[in-house]
């Protein structure tokens, strides 16, 4: 689901540290706005961006993120039920015995588009994001340690190979003859039986990556060479440029446009 694709497009090209900091400013932005235009806009603005600036199949996008529409759309339900059983003036929706207010439908579908922008944005840094890139620009452009830069490199790579660690765990539990999702108490139980063996195996890799580090003599700071160096060019600033440049354009005229609030509290 989060996995480095390999393509010469626009935004493979871009040095991840600039793709990184564009993020956190833009996932800033959005997580202050509690009304959901600027949500809704950035969502599609990274999800088309991904299928044009980094040449991602439009269909493998849907694909990787229908789990996480399908839980923003759970969230906003369940926020709509809870908002909707207290009773509050200035009531604009009734069905049964619950009511919403518009300060209630707003949050709730703010909070579920902010969701999909936060989870479209991390995908779209690492479908495009090579991570041996990602540690030479940190060590490099960060000026980190190398220890520092192969760890997260680590953790990074680590990720996306959770999955097929629950896989060969829910295999390897089914062999012993423990049940699977059959039943209520089974499907409950499940994920907790599974936290277990994962803590340790992520134990017994992180382990065996800090060993292997460590009899390569990695952390000694005597004039360390790189096959591979990550520069910051001028398409970089220039791409860094147009993304704050677009967003403060974009924010300023959703402000014009009284789309863009910091609380409910304006709302009528």
């Amino acid at each position: 689901m989060f996995a480095y694709i390999e393509k010469d497009s626009f935004l493979h090209r871009r040095n991840p540290i600039i793709k990184f900091a564009i993020i956190l400013v833009w996932t800033f932005v959005v997580s202050m706005s509690y009304f959901p235009v600027l949500p809704i806009l950035i969502f599609l603005i990274a999800f088309f961006g991904t299928w044009i600036g980094g040449k991602i199949p439009i269909g493998n996008l849907f694909k990787r993120l229908l789990v996480f529409m399908t839980v923003s759309i759970i969230f906003m339900i369940s926020m709509l039920f809870l908002r909707g059983i207290g009773e509050e003036p200035g009531v604009i929706l009734r069905f049964w015995f619950l009511q919403w207010t518009e300060k209630d439908i707003v949050h709730a579908i703010s909070l579920g588009f902010r969701i999909l922008a936060f989870v479209t944005l991390s995908m779209s840094f690492v479908l495009t994001t090579r991570p041996r890139d990602l540690v030479l620009s940190i060590i490099l452009q960060c000026k980190a340690s190398a220890v520092h830069g192969y760890a997260a490199m680590a953790t990074y790579r680590f990720l996306p190979e959770l999955q097929s660690q629950v896989d060969m765990i829910h295999l390897a539990q089914e062999i012993r003859g423990i049940p699977w999702n059959k039943g209520i108490i089974s499907r409950f139980t499940s994920p907790f039986r599974v936290m277990l063996p994962l803590f340790c195996v992520a134990a017994r890799r992180g382990e065996r990556v800090a060993c292997a580090m460590e009899s390569r003599g990695l952390g000694r700071e005597n004039g360390r060479t790189f096959y591979k160096k990550t520069q910051v060019g001028k398409a970089d600033w220039v791409f860094f440029t147009a993304m704050l440049v677009g967003l403060a354009i974009l924010v300023g005229i959703l402000i014009k446009l009284d789309l863009y609030r910091f609380s409910f509290a304006a709302i009528r």
